[in-house]
């Protein structure tokens, strides 16, 4: 078993100092996106709903020196549209 640790930054950073013990990388990114899908059930006034470009990082290492396994990445692009005539 490996522990996995979850960080996610946008324009802040949580960095998870805990982890989860996991037989493999396919259970750390099921992991990641309860993660993310936790992020975007939070109240809209929830800090990484300020920021639409965010991601979910899954590392081996409580801070930034460890190594990366996956990211999960969320952002918002707003397309332009031509005008509907009616």
């Amino acid at each position: 078993m490996t522990r996995f640790l979850f960080h996610a930054h946008g324009s802040i950073s949580a960095f998870d100092d805990v982890g989860l013990e996991l037989p493999d990388i396919a259970a750390a990114q099921s992991v990641a996106i309860e993660v993310c899908r936790n992020i975007l059930n939070e109240e809209p006034e929830g800090p990484f709903w300020q920021d639409l470009n965010w991601r979910v990082e899954v590392t081996d290492d409580p801070g930034i020196c460890g190594q990366t396994f996956l990211v999960v990445q969320f952002s918002v692009t707003t397309a332009l549209l031509p005008h509907l005539h009616h």
